[in-house]
């Protein structure tokens, strides 16, 4: 049999040699940028940015010199206001001058000065005053006030309730076996109430302790209106006395109106029973 020719298909035929590689120190040409990339254009200039027109300058600052001179003339509008103001109201100047005012009255302040107001009977005490004062950290014009109204400084009154001594503590108050007309012991037991009413339900409001002192701690936690009308009259004068203490003038126009409402009698009592005991 003859032998079939193959057919002519127009490729070239695959040539069996191995390429060449790629001489080194020839580069390959460079790719054309894409046409599609944006184009950066440059960013604008400040000139560029700035409105047309004339520049405007900033104001030029005072010179230093001319600044001093409008603080100083401010200072002297000042003080010459206040010189004016002083010289229409001179009584300003005893609210704002911090120099030989007195000291304000602080209730746990033992060393406070006892004031002079109070009754004969009640100053007859001072000295026991000032004592219970450091030793139950009081102000010794609480421990006075509440003498006061309480029994003028009899050490022996009784009160129709049963309230005794000179701090008219009920006989609940005391442990068995003391005795209750003690002064001592009498004041030590009125202030360890006080001092539970002060802190522990008045939240140191003295006005509130002293309603609490005589009508017990119920009465912190009640409108006024509705206190039994005995503490309400306990709480007016003995707010009013503590005002008087506080103000510092040496006068009490509140001790004169409860001496004028029946403490007279009370203190007429008190100064009898230290007159006999003294003779």
């Amino acid at each position: 049999m003859a032998k079939k020719e193959p057919e002519q298909t127009g490729k070239r035929p695959t040539s069996t040699r191995k390429p060449s590689r790629p001489r080194e120190d020839v580069k390959p040409p460079e790719r054309p940028a894409s046409s599609s990339r944006k184009k950066q254009e440059p960013a604008p200039t400040k000139a560029a940015s700035r409105p047309r027109g004339k520049r405007t300058q900033p104001p030029p600052e005072p010179p230093r010199h001319k600044r001093n001179l409008r603080l100083r003339a401010l200072i002297a509008v000042v003080l010459f206001t206040l010189v004016a103001v002083l010289i229409i109201e001179p009584s300003i100047l005893d609210a704002i001058w911090p120099f030989d005012a007195p000291a304000p009255q602080a209730i746990a302040d033992p060393d406070a000065p006892l004031a002079t107001f109070y009754a004969p009977a009640v100053l007859h005490w001072a000295p026991q005053i000032e004592a219970w004062a450091r030793a139950y950290e009081l102000n010794p014009n609480v421990i006075a006030i509440v003498m006061q109204i309480e029994s003028c400084g009899d050490p022996e009154a009784i009160s129709f309730a049963g309230a005794l001594g000179l701090m008219q503590v009920m006989p609940l108050h005391f442990d068995d076996g003391e005795n209750m007309l003690n002064p001592d012991t009498n004041v030590r037991r009125g202030m360890n109430f006080f001092n539970e009413c002060l802190r522990q339900y008045a939240d140191w409001d003295i006005g509130l302790a002293l309603a609490c002192y005589n009508g017990g701690p119920g009465v912190v936690y009640r409108d006024m209106s509705t206190w039994p009308a005995e503490t309400q009259r306990y709480y007016r004068w003995a707010t009013g006395l503590w005002e008087d203490v506080v103000r510092g003038d040496g006068e009490s126009p509140t001790l004169d109106n409860w001496l004028e409402s029946g403490g007279q009698s009370l203190c007429t009592r008190a100064a009898s029973r230290i007159a006999e005991e003294a003779s």
